[in-house]
């Protein structure tokens, strides 16, 4: 059930980095609209543009941005602090590392009654050097927050071990990630056009921000070397960003243009979902517990995931196969295996719907959110059996 709240409870505030359409950040948008409907006071500001999310927030959310400029800006952190005291914040929800060290200045610099601080971090394993060297400092600010949220079992393990993290019940807790199986329901969708994806017999995709980590030309090869052994398979690739570029050269080196389709940025995936018959998630980095990956689990579309981050611990109720992550050859036998066998294919529909309704629901995942602010702001320790879903 969820925490009962009400319009004159302290605020509390998410803290991005920006507003973009990124995984965290839409979920951070779709979070903060349903709180405010169940009746808290909720501020969403970020540092920096781009704010493109901004116009998807109810309007009894309020917005604010910090205008942050140059590497790190005393102005934006200022500009924080005075937001937290006029709004009478008593809890942030710091969205991943960079804005987890600005919420944690900031409770520095206030007077007045204590600030708390959760961090929800939703990264596993860094994509450079660089961001792992970073982490010398980050989990020192870690350390000293009320609370660390992971994504997945597997990366507070990891974190705790490799970071040298305080591992107690009252610091760290796991809240994986929901999904509105209502909205994310073939039953609810109108059919795709034929001519917005590939005319052929099968069609596999992926969602997600065109970056590097994702490993999205992984999914052109594979696509690729399952026709040269007679499949007719095509490909949707759902998503925007800076590596559009280079998985166009590959579709161009791979001759696939006629068979995948970059589709670019989608305000509703669930028709393209719909179309496919599995979904892929490639990443070889970053990942901790997909979005897109639930959403398409959700319209019953069995999944292909590299195993990274929390993947196993979301198909641990069927729905999907692993394979190595960065190993294009197991990618192309996964999907080998599974479009060759259909009656396979439907069972794992099955458990991918059921998986989703069952055990990652959107209400549930709102409600054990509400909790870990409620027990933080009391200052009652938010246990990790409270916020991890049992298997």
């Amino acid at each position: 059930m969820p925490v009962s709240t009400t319009a004159s409870a302290p605020p509390v505030l998410f803290l991005l980095s920006s507003v973009t359409s990124g995984g965290s950040e839409t979920k951070t948008v779709r979070l903060a609209n349903t709180l405010a409907a169940r009746g808290r006071r909720v501020i969403v500001a970020y540092l920096e543009l781009p704010d493109r999310l901004v116009r998807a927030l109810d309007p009894a959310v309020e917005s604010v941005d910090l205008q942050r400029r140059g590497k790190f800006s005393v102005g934006a952190l200022l500009r924080l602090v005075r937001l937290v005291r006029r709004r009478g914040v008593s809890v942030m929800v710091a969205i991943n590392l960079y804005p987890a060290l600005y919420a944690y200045l900031a409770t520095w610099l206030l007077r007045g009654p204590r600030r708390h601080v959760i961090a929800w971090v939703n990264t596993t394993e860094f994509g450079s050097r660089k961001e792992s060297a970073q982490m010398r400092l980050y989990r020192r600010v870690l350390n000293r927050l009320d609370l660390v949220l992971f994504g997945a079992e597997s990366q507070r393990k990891l974190w705790c071990e490799r970071y040298a993290m305080n591992d107690s019940n009252e610091r760290c807790a796991v809240l994986y990630n929901g999904v509105d199986a209502v909205r994310f329901s073939r039953a609810a969708v109108e059919p795709l056009a034929a001519a917005a994806a590939p005319e052929t017999r099968f069609l596999v995709g992926t969602v997600g921000r065109l970056a590097p980590e994702k490993a999205h030309v992984h999914l052109v090869r594979a696509v690729a070397d399952l026709r040269t052994r007679g499949l007719d398979v095509g490909a949707l690739i759902v998503g925007a960003g800076p590596e559009r570029a280079q998985i166009e050269a590959e579709i161009r080196h791979a001759r696939m243009e006629p068979f995948v389709r970059i589709v670019g940025e989608s305000a509703d995936v669930r028709p393209y979902l719909a179309r496919m018959q599995i979904f892929v998630l490639c990443s070889v980095a970053v990942e901790t517990f997909s979005n897109a990956t639930l959403e398409a689990m959700a319209m019953g579309c069995p999944v292909v995931s590299a195993r990274v981050g929390g993947m196993e611990e979301m198909l641990r109720w069927g729905g999907g196969l692993t394979y190595p992550a960065g190993d294009v050859a197991a990618l192309t036998q996964a999907l080998s295996d599974l479009l060759d066998d259909s009656p396979r294919l439907a069972q794992m529909s099955s458990e991918a719907r059921n998986a989703a309704v069952t055990h990652f629901s959107w209400s549930q995942m709102v409600s054990e959110m509400e909790a870990c602010i409620q027990r933080v702001s009391c200052g009652t320790p938010a246990s990790r059996s409270m916020t991890a879903r049992s298997a």
